[in-house]
């Protein structure tokens, strides 16, 4: 029988069960991908903002955990209709038992209890058993993103140097203002207005704004540090304003030393075709090369449909890994087919 359960306060001794369930995954995407850190995972749930909850429920018959989830709830204004589920894995040689339903069944119940309306979820599209499932249980589609990477060896130097170098040709009313860690206090408002910016990016149709505050920025970043992240943050200044009208993040944990995380990158609709993505990205990218010599790849997303961005990433040498399928699923219409089925599973055993 399949037993599902939440763990509430969880101990690093179920936590590396979901771990090792989790890493083994990966490695269905990537092969030789490595083990997803213990110490990583544990930081996640226990050190995460305030607006933020990341919830555990774990699958088992008695023996061992045959299936995990992972779910983030985020409390920010245009995300407080949606929850993400991170992570639905059941181990291999438990699919097709049930196991992945009883996972769902929990996490749409526990998600509407919490006022959500639908679960969004990305599901590799090598992944055969992750995208039959969710399309098996009405889920439906919406972009389709890459998962790209770079190895640091292919980083050109010189092409970043060109890069900066020719700045000034078509942004020479702009400036950088850069930081590491937590924004100064005299930019944060307006950091948090240029972060707006990734609402322009490309998006599945219905997708909602979603709007930070500064303190709920100033959250993220206190807590990315406390998870024991590092992180750069470069942005483009536009003078005759002194508006923020583009950023990019780049960062990673000391889990995973090896890997560096390029996180967003925007520049504002009024701003772009000037070069300053090109800009601030390079500047990233040399001192990635100078001052952390053991980040060895660099891992970014993006849609498949961005092509400014891909182009941007291309030319730098990041290569696809993967695809993903993103997925949503209407959890009222969920209830309603569950229910159906209930019923008439019922009718047919009487």
């Amino acid at each position: 029988m399949i037993s599902v359960e939440w763990l509430v306060g969880p101990s690093e001794g179920d936590l590396s069960q979901v771990a090792n369930l989790f890493s083994t995954f990966w490695r269905e995407v990537i092969p030789a991908e490595p083990d997803l850190a213990l110490a990583e995972l544990v930081a996640e749930i226990r050190q995460a903002p305030g607006h933020r909850r990341v919830l555990v429920a774990v699958a088992h018959n008695r023996r061992e955990f045959t299936g995990a989830a992972e779910v983030v709830l985020d409390d920010l204004a245009g995300a407080q209709t949606k929850a993400w589920v991170k992570h639905l894995v059941v181990r291999p040689e438990h699919r097709r038992q049930g196991t992945g339903t009883a996972l769902l069944s929990a996490i749409a119940e526990r998600a509407l209890a919490e006022g959500r309306s639908r679960l969004e979820a990305s599901v590799a599209t090598s992944h055969t058993p992750g995208m039959a499932f969710a399309s098996a249980a009405g889920a439906t589609t919406g972009l389709v993103d890459r998962q790209n990477r770079l190895r640091t060896e292919r980083l050109d130097r010189a092409l970043l140097e060109s890069w900066i170098a020719r700045a000034p040709e078509r942004a020479c009313d702009y400036s950088l203002v850069t930081f590491d860690g937590l924004c100064p206090e005299e930019w944060l408002a307006a950091f948090t207005q240029v972060i707006s910016v990734m609402n322009t990016a490309p998006r599945a149709e219905g997708t909602e704004d979603v709007e930070l505050t500064p303190e709920q920025v100033r959250n993220n970043e206190e807590a990315h540090l406390r998870r024991g992240g590092w992180g750069w943050t470069v942005c483009a200044a536009h003078g005759p304003t002194g508006e923020l009208v583009a950023y990019t993040e780049l960062g990673g944990s000391g889990h995973r030393p090896w890997l560096g995380i390029q996180g967003d990158t925007a520049v504002h609709p009024a701003h772009r075709n000037r070069g300053l993505g090109r800009w601030i990205k390079a500047v990233n990218g040399l001192r990635l090369l100078d001052d952390r010599p053991e980040v060895n790849v660099v891992e970014t997303w993006n849609a498949g449909m961005n092509a400014p961005m891909l182009a941007i990433n291309d030319a730098m040498g990041f290569r696809r890994v993967a695809e993903w399928q993103e997925w949503r699923l209407d959890l009222v219409s969920w209830r309603a087919a569950h229910k159906a089925s209930s019923r008439s599973q019922t009718a047919n055993s009487t």
